[in-house]
């Protein structure tokens, strides 16, 4: 597995989609083995399930990286209204400061 938790395969150092070590990211390797394009700029592949190692083709989906960030950030709960749901390392003094300065 990569830091990310991505899936890695050897598939050697020739392949198009492999890295200076000869792996590439599975769910790479799967779409284009499907006979479709990898991901251009500004493009990514999503895990529909969240399951980073579930890498089905009926399980990745090709997204605007603005269309995944949003997915993420309402799957998350981190913004509604201007305030964070989530207020990871927002607590000071034991009081959390979630909304935005005035």
């Amino acid at each position: 597995l990569s830091d990310e938790g991505y899936v890695k395969v050897r598939v050697g150092v020739e392949h198009p989609l492999a890295d200076p070590n000869g792996y590439a990211y599975e769910h790479l390797v799967v779409w284009c083995a499907a006979g479709l394009q990898p991901p251009g700029e500004g493009k990514t592949l999503h895990h529909r399930n969240e399951d980073k190692t579930d890498n089905r083709l009926d399980n990745l989906e090709l997204l605007t990286r603005g269309e995944h960030n949003a997915l993420h950030i309402a799957e998350r709960g981190r913004r509604t209204n201007g305030q964070f749901e989530k207020a990871a390392g927002r607590l000071l003094d034991g009081i959390e400061h979630n909304g935005f300065p005035s």
